[in-house]
């Protein structure tokens, strides 16, 4: 006897999926703050293997968002030879 999981509890799992695939620049997951891959996302991939389900990837996801070319560069100048021109 098979034992299959509803569509809506496979798109949950995607959907927890997706936050814990993204990392901070230190490779923690940013949903944890432990060192990436998280035992959540083990969890949930390991999950939808087992019911036979590929986990749903969305290219570019984690990557850094990008900068509106009106918004302020978030850092100060900086300083190759001595002070900052500002």
């Amino acid at each position: 006897m098979a034992t299959y999981l509803a569509s809506s509890a496979l798109d949950e799992l995607q959907a927890e999926l997706k936050v814990h695939l993204l990392a901070d620049a230190g490779g923690r997951c940013i949903t944890c703050r432990v060192a990436e891959p998280c035992r959540r996302r083990n969890q949930l991939q390991q999950t939808l293997l087992n019911y036979g389900q590929l986990p749903k990837r969305q290219p570019g996801l984690t990557l850094a968002p990008k900068r509106q070319s009106d918004e302020p560069l978030p850092a100060k100048p900086f300083a190759y030879f001595g002070r900052a021109h500002q």
